[in-house]
């Protein structure tokens, strides 16, 4: 199983998704979006593509949104965090607009559509998650609207049966923040929500151990969506994702 891992800029990483890779086996390839030509999605079995401070609009991400097109319509199972779910959006043709920020720790709430979702299903349908965005995206056409928030209509939505657009961060973890700070978007968006970087450091650190089960959850039902994925359902039905269904609640 080989992942793309769609990379905008060095402030914003994996987080607790690589150690969920290591720990299940998957490989994946770092792929820069703005260093020159992408490869062929088709040497792939799915991609993840990362946050970022950039706008989903901006023109250096246009290849990257031509790629995002190309590789979901061909059926390649998608999971974008954030910026990631923006650029999946847009590249169907959603429009992604500038918003108040959401940043911190909220509650998004399930669809009756997310509750039998292959990868939201056995989650609560309220959800303590961790978001930081300006911007939100809207729902492509014949896309399924997987969660919302009082702040933002669209938290999650799925296109076709394996491409999932994410609002929220189910990655990001405190030791993160501190790489953050160093790009200038970033440190602009703290500063519109009236925030700090300390208070959302403490806030992520409250949550930590309920953020993994969460974040958990979501990859490794996502990657039982990819093509061999039948060792990866055979760990979600008896890993650590299973232990969120038991234990769902946030502390």
């Amino acid at each position: 199983m080989s992942v793309a891992v769609l990379r905008h800029e060095a402030s914003t990483g994996l987080g607790r998704f690589a150690e969920l890779f290591g720990e299940h086996g998957v490989d994946y390839e770092v792929v820069w979006t703005t260093r020159g030509r992408l490869p062929d999605p088709r040497w792939f079995d799915g991609a993840l593509v990362l946050g970022g401070s950039m706008s989903a609009n901006d023109s250096a991400l246009a290849p990257a949104r031509a790629w995002i097109r190309d590789a979901v319509l061909s059926d390649l199972p998608y999971l974008g965090v954030c910026l990631g779910g923006q650029l999946l959006a847009g590249a169907l043709g959603a429009p992604v607009e500038r918003t108040r920020p959401e940043v911190g720790v909220h509650n998004v709430y399930l669809t009756r559509a997310g509750e039998r979702d292959a990868v939201f299903s056995g989650l609560p349908r309220r959800l303590p998650v961790f978001s930081f965005h300006g911007e939100s995206f809207g729902l492509p056409v014949g896309a399924v609207p997987l969660a919302g928030s009082i702040a933002c209509t669209y938290q999650a939505f799925r296109y076709g049966e394996s491409a999932f657009g994410l609002q929220f961060h189910p990655e990001v973890r405190a030791a993160d923040l501190v790489r953050w700070q160093e790009a200038a978007g970033y440190s602009e968006l703290v500063a519109r929500s009236g925030g700090t970087f300390a208070e959302l450091s403490k806030e992520l650190e409250l949550l930590d151990a309920y953020l993994d089960r969460l974040a958990a959850h979501l990859l490794e039902c996502w990657l039982t969506l990819l093509p061999g994925g039948e060792t990866q359902r055979r760990l979600a039905s008896h890993g650590p994702a299973a232990t969120l269904r038991v234990a769902t609640e946030a502390p």
